[in-house]
């Protein structure tokens, strides 16, 4: 049964139960307990009804449930009192109209507010329940994502050491920097520290749950400066950032997945390679990361283990599902991602 579900099935058999108990205590108390008066009773009970539904869809659209424990108090005060008078009066209003139970003549202000008292002390205990429930449902889901995302960054942290930290790429690496120490001892130099560099991040980002956008983009600048080492004339690229930009936060090796998949399903499937083009931008309130690669696209790419383990992080962390897209444009193949802008 889904959380809805349930709310609904307590909020009916509650105060259905608290309807009937009014029934009851009526035909204890009173002696003319007729269609009317249990139909009052009943009124009641569906206006009680209609008023923590009501106080329920301010708490979740005005985000009160997110506020400190002081604000939350206060808010939920003023709004029972509020509701208690009103509900108060509208049941009140009701009785008298259409029943006898209520002595007009001796009815005061005083007796008014001995019933809203009562009508706040119920509303208050419903109020209590709710937030007992809605508490302890948040705790066991944020310990389950919690879980999950320890989950996903570690399966995160395995691909991206499998990526770079295999033999193959040491190989190429390593063979490189070879090459490079007789001709430019230098670049050689620079080389190793990339090298360095890379391993490092790709080893210890699982600390962090988010880097920033220059964090990252740093790394996969030296990645690709290694990349076209390797492949010499054949691989171009570029990357435009916009510097606001710079700051956002987003999941470790996020933009480095996506360009492994550009050079390795890309440029390497190309004799004369090409160029790869990485852009971080912004569309209304949300960040655009896009890597487009000279080549075509393959069927069943967006299957792999790595863009699942990185949509799960994103669904995870941003609590949204990540928008993605993989097309053919031209002889350029673009994936594009769309995740929240946190900063």
């Amino acid at each position: 049964m889904t959380r809805n579900n349930s709310y609904w099935l307590f909020q009916s058999v509650g105060w259905f139960i608290y309807g009937m108990i009014g029934v009851v205590v009526a035909m204890l108390f009173y002696d003319n307990v007729d269609i009317w008066v249990i139909l009052a009773q009943f009124f009641s009970a569906i206006v009680m009804f209609l008023s923590t539904h009501l106080l329920r869809f301010k708490m979740k659209t005005d985000g009160w449930l997110k506020l400190k424990l002081q604000k939350l108090i206060l808010r939920l005060l003023i709004a029972l009192i509020i509701l208690a008078v009103l509900a108060n009066g509208i049941v009140v209003g009701y009785t008298i109209l259409t029943t006898e139970i209520i002595d007009v003549e001796n009815f005061s202000i005083t007796v008014f507010f001995l019933f809203t008292f009562q009508t706040f002390v119920y509303f208050a205990l419903w109020t209590a329940v709710y937030l007992i429930i809605y508490f302890f449902r948040n705790y066991k889901k944020e310990e389950v994502e919690k879980w999950q995302l320890e989950t996903a960054v570690k399966d995160a942290e395995l691909i991206a050491l499998k990526a770079q930290i295999n033999p193959h790429f040491l190989f190429n690496a390593l063979n490189n920097i070879r090459a490079l120490i007789l001709e430019d001892p230098m670049k050689a130099r620079d080389m190793v520290s990339h090298i360095s560099e890379l391993l490092r991040y790709s080893i210890q980002f699982n600390d962090n749950e988010k880097v920033t956008v220059e964090e990252e983009l740093q790394i996969v600048n030296k990645y690709l400066e290694l990349e076209s080492i390797h492949y010499e004339n054949r691989l171009h690229y570029e990357i435009l950032t916009k510097e606001v930009l710079n700051k956002c936060k987003i999941p470790p090796m996020l933009i480095q997945l996506m360009v492994e998949n550009a050079v390795k399903h890309g440029i390497s499937q190309i004799k004369n390679g090409g160029d790869i083009l990485i852009s971080v931008d912004q569309e209304d309130s949300y960040l655009v990361l896009e890597v487009s690669n000279t080549g075509k696209l393959k069927k069943n790419l967006g299957n792999g283990i790595g863009l699942r383990n990185a949509t799960e992080r994103i669904r995870i962390l941003f609590d949204s599902e990540p928008d993605i897209e993989l097309i053919q444009e031209g002889n350029m193949v673009r994936s594009k991602l769309k995740l929240p802008i946190t900063k």
